[in-house]
């Protein structure tokens, strides 16, 4: 069994037992208690042992009667929400919005409304929020260690996830936790839910590229402009229903009595748009989409994306696309924010269609490749590829690039943060995944600067 396995079955079984961890600790230090008790009981006078026998023994009954009120708080408010549940499921409704912030970037939060949800007496209730792929967020704290218990009044809280990938999450459930003040009993109950939010990708840095402009799929367009044409029959049609009164030849009309109506003239709308061209493509010889990193890399390269994208769209007067070698369906969209922000959030690595095949599905004016990008599949992708478009070479090491001397000394006798940036250089530092992953960068970068190509490295 591997050990990911084993860390979710050991993490299932405790989070459906109806105790903590705080309550073995607390079973533990009570049987030490108790054996230590129990050994020096007969030592002193015999007063001193009645005494301290009845102090010890109204002291354990009131200890055991804080803890059972607990427990009853807890699971009376566990059965009541699981009563509601079942008879109506529309008592909760969780809605996720995107803001903006203080310092004007979005964030994504999820507003909970609940009917009349029940408190334990001095207790807490947590929710943990499950989505597709088995991704599981921490705990959250719903209330505050107030009297709240004949509470009868709709819940309204929201939440603001802090998650560092930059995809589409979609919500398959919602656990809640109902907690006895001591964090000793905690009563779960697992509530299906259907929801889904972005974390959007930001803006990081305006790299100077400057492609080159490509026709537009439909070419020819009809002028809105009335032109005299010369010749007679050669550029006249009969008149039809759709066709504009104003472009009836009235003196042909007055000769024959037969109603003409002039040709529109027709402009081809040549080199009048930028396409940028997103290849996500894993290879999967070369970098297992199982690593430990393929999340992090994702989300440095769509944010990478991102800014190629917007500074294309800011500095040219031109019109800009994006394509994906992926079909994605945006299932919901902002007023504010534009719709190839949720796209771009929503792509994800894919093994299936290489960047050479990706190139041929239509005009590109610039086209994006990562590191995991072998150097033959550049190379096939250099052999097809028009020497007007310009290739953007995304380097996925540089995300994790550090000083490895300032690394080693800041995190030598401090053990790094879990999940934060020194740990994964740290991890990265000692991967197979690094080595494997400069050496395909060098010989990328070899490839291009032989090419034809005008290409950057970002």
């Amino acid at each position: 069994m591997k050990r990911t396995q084993l860390q979710r079955r050991l993490f299932t079984f405790f989070d459906v037992m109806p105790f903590t961890f705080t309550a073995v600790v607390f079973v533990i230090l009570f049987a030490f208690a108790y054996s230590y008790l129990t050994v020096n009981y007969n030592l002193g006078e015999l007063s001193s042992q009645t005494v301290f026998a009845a102090v010890a023994e109204y002291l354990l009954l009131f200890v055991f009667a804080i803890v059972i009120l607990g427990f009853f708080s807890a699971l009376a408010a566990y059965i009541i929400f699981a009563v509601r549940i079942r008879q109506n499921k529309k008592c909760l409704q969780i809605l996720f919005d995107i803001i903006s912030d203080k310092k004007n970037s979005t964030v994504s939060l999820a507003n909970l409304r609940i009917n009349k949800l029940l408190f334990p007496l001095f207790g807490s209730v947590k929710v943990r929020f499950l989505f597709e792929n088995k991704f599981i967020t921490r705990k959250y704290i719903l209330s505050s260690k107030k009297f709240k218990l004949f509470s009868t009044k709709n819940f309204e809280t929201d939440i603001i996830f802090d998650f560092p990938d930059v995809k589409n999450y979609v919500l398959e459930s919602v656990k809640f936790y109902f907690e006895d003040y001591f964090s000793l009993f905690s009563f779960s109950l697992n509530c299906v839910a259907n929801a889904q939010f972005y974390i959007l990708p930001s803006n990081r840095s305006k790299p100077d590229i400057f492609p080159n402009p490509v026709s537009q799929q439909n070419t020819q367009n009809r002028t809105n402009i009335i032109k005299h044409l010369p010749g007679e029959y050669l550029h006249f049609k009969d008149f039809e229903n759709s066709d504009d009164v104003r472009r009836i030849v009235w003196k042909i009309f007055a000769k024959n009595r037969e109603l003409v109506v002039r040709i529109q003239e027709l402009r081809n709308n040549y080199a009048s748009k930028y396409m940028l061209y997103a290849s996500f493509f894993n290879n999967r010889d070369l970098f297992l989409q199982t690593d430990n990193f393929s999340r992090f890399f994702l989300t440095y390269y769509k944010n990478s994306v991102f800014d190629i994208y917007s500074e294309m769209k800011k500095n040219r007067k031109l019109d800009t696309g994006i394509k994906f070698d992926q079909t994605i369906n945006v299932a919901s969209e902002s007023e504010l924010l534009p719709k190839e922000m949720f796209e771009i959030s929503a792509a994800e690595w894919q093994n299936n269609l290489p960047p050479d095949d990706f190139y041929k599905v239509g005009d590109v004016s610039l086209f994006c490749i990562s590191s995991f990008v072998s150097a033959d599949d550049v190379e096939k992708l250099l052999n097809v590829t028009n020497k007007l478009s310009v290739i953007v070479f995304v380097k996925l090491g540089d995300a994790l690039k550090s000083n490895i001397l300032k690394l080693f000394a800041e995190n030598i006798f401090i053990k790094p943060k879990h999940g934060s940036m020194d740990e994964l250089r740290l991890k990265f530092l000692f991967s197979p995944l690094s080595k494997r992953l400069t050496a395909n960068e060098k010989k990328i970068i070899e490839l291009l600067n032989k090419g034809n190509n005008t290409f950057y490295v970002v």
